[in-house]
């Protein structure tokens, strides 16, 4: 029993850093995912003259992504 007890904890602190890089990835894939769709759902509702290359998004109480994209825009519709 202390054999398996040792063997997992040591296995948990070796994998620790491996575990964490892994989900920190995930956790990136999942902002540029967000991001993206802001980008494309501000295309889609202005038109956009500029905008920032990147956006600011972070995860909500609800684990919900909000993200923040900064922008030049015109109403849809309306030319200058």
């Amino acid at each position: 029993m202390k054999k398996l007890l040792l063997l997992t904890l040591t296995t948990f602190l070796f994998a620790q850093s491996p575990l964490l890089d892994g989900l920190e990835r995930g956790l990136a894939e999942e902002q540029r995912d967000a991001c993206a769709l802001a980008k494309a759902e501000a295309k889609s509702k202005y038109d956009v003259k500029d905008m920032d290359v990147g956006c600011l998004c972070e995860k909500s109480d609800s684990r919900e992504w909000r993200c923040f994209v900064k922008f030049q825009y015109l109403p849809k519709g309306k030319s200058e």
